[in-house]
């Protein structure tokens, strides 16, 4: 019989969701690019990239729709903006023509421009502590007029700089970095042409080498990028740069992914070369262990049937036709609550004991053992979560208590650490699913806090609680 030529094929694993944060100091044009996204959400034909609004809430709908609304009407009628108060997290979807062909996350940091003016503050560097798990860095710096940049007005890029280094705990960051000058239109014709063909020549004039060479030190894949939201054309929304400026973005990452790829398939070449060379060795001492676990196995045999002989002949000679003597043990006390037995709860598969023990340990907040106990406890908080969730009749009390221990662990975590991410996404979940009236903005800042600083499973499902979110009014309430 002939063999079907057909084979079966491993699918693919899902391509990660990148995240793009958004950075740029009062006026340099982030709500033009958010109302540009916007804009473009509403076009059917074309390659482009655009805004997807579908599980954003109320107050970044009115920002993106009223941000779009001001570029069309720019020049005819002043329009407000409503900026979101705090920072956000949107999908951002290419298209061609009407079909998606690649998605990431835009967080934007600081909607309203305010930390950028103090970058330095307690606010912005719990808020710049996200960038250190960025996968690209979008800041906006609004495009100098030639000849008219004083050397002070480079002071507040160079202290965003310092205060974003100093919140990540990083001297550069190796993730791509786009800096756009934007709101290009409203430069004379020639100037923006010369800013759309060289940006980097014409960011470099505007700071000074001194400037930007801390720029390149900081972001050793910087592009430069000129940009305009609105675009030469009157009553309508012509972006320009917008595409080929987020399209990079898309190209480092694949990019990435291809040295990975070749990195992979060298450590398999070169393990199997390994193994190649070190058979011989490796069988004669596979040889050897086998004769070792056996003689141990029969040793053990012998020992466990010398044992049953003489217990059955002590028995049989000392206390003959009389039950067996009952062996009075000292009763221990239950231990103190420490790390350990907490430790021992989750091994044993008890997240609920565990979080118990942990609620009730008393450490200084700066010692170590804290830090292993509010990591024990983000850990027993996700499983305790889910186990309770999966019941048929959640516990109200438990999920009482999952919140009420990661809330105070959120508060002693230090910004932008790996431990903040499971911590809320436990206390999102163990309010959204016990439906416990948690306050809707800590639930948007909980799920926004995952999506950052989440491993892709973590972001996955912070996602898909923040759909419900949405779509949930009895939540929020």
């Amino acid at each position: 019989m002939k063999r079907s030529s057909t084979r079966s094929r491993v699918p693919a694993p899902p391509e990660r969701r990148r995240t793009i944060l958004l950075w740029g100091g009062a006026d340099s044009g982030k709500s033009g690019l958010i109302g540009a996204l916007r804009s473009d959400g509403t076009k059917s034909v074309g390659e482009r990239w655009a805004i997807d609004l579908d599980d954003a809430s109320p107050d970044v709908v009115a920002y993106a729709d009223s941000s779009s609304l001001a570029l069309r009407l720019r020049g005819v009628k002043e329009t407000s903006i409503r900026r979101a108060e705090r920072a956000f997290t949107v999908p951002v979807r290419r298209y061609d023509g009407r079909q998606v062909t690649l998605s990431a996350d835009l967080t934007v940091l600081d909607p309203q421009g305010e930390l950028a003016a103090d970058p330095a503050s307690v606010a912005a560097r719990r808020t710049l502590a996200a960038s250190r798990t960025a996968d690209a860095i979008l800041w906006l710096v609004e495009a100098p007029v030639p000849g008219m940049v004083a050397a002070p007005e480079r002071l507040p890029l160079l202290r965003q700089l310092v205060a974003l280094l100093d919140a990540a705990s990083a001297t550069e960051f190796k993730v791509p970095v786009v800096i756009a000058l934007t709101k290009i239109d409203r430069l004379p014709a020639a100037d923006m042409r010369r800013v759309l063909d060289a940006p980097e020549e014409s960011l470099r004039a505007a700071l000074g080498d001194a400037a930007f060479g801390w720029l390149l030190a900081a972001f050793p894949r910087l592009r430069c990028f000129g940009f305009s939201a609105a675009g030469p054309v009157r009553n309508a929304v012509r972006p320009v740069g917008l595409t080929t400026m987020i399209d990079w973005f898309a190209a480092e990452w694949r990019r990435e992914e291809q040295h990975a790829d070749a990195a992979r398939r060298s450590a398999r070449i070169s393990a199997g070369v390994a193994r190649v060379r070190g058979r011989a060795p490796f069988m004669a001492t596979m040889a050897a262990g086998i004769a070792i676990v056996v003689f141990a196995g029969v040793a053990a045999a012998r020992l466990l049937g010398q044992r049953g002989q003489t217990w059955t002949s002590s028995a049989g000679s000392l206390i003959s036709g009389a039950p067996a003597p009952v062996v009075k043990r000292a009763v221990r006390a239950a231990p103190a609550p420490s790390v350990d037995s907490a430790a021992g709860a989750l091994a044993r598969g008890d997240p609920i004991e565990a979080l118990r023990v942990l609620s009730a340990l008393r450490l200084r907040d700066s010692s170590a053992e804290r830090f292993v106990a509010d990591s024990l406890l983000a850990i027993a908080a996700l499983r305790a979560t889910e186990s309770t969730l999966s019941s048929p009749a959640p516990a109200p009390d438990v999920l009482q208590m999952i919140v009420t221990s990661t809330s105070e662990a959120i508060v002693r975590a230090h910004p932008g650490t790996a431990v903040l991410a499971p911590l809320s996404l436990a206390r999102a979940g163990a309010c959204m699913g016990g439906r416990l009236h948690c306050p809707a903005e800590q639930l948007r800042e909980d799920l926004a806090w995952v999506i950052l600083l989440g491993a892709p499973a973590e972001q996955d499902q912070a996602r898909r609680l923040r759909a419900a979110l949405v779509g949930d009014t009895v939540v929020v309430q």
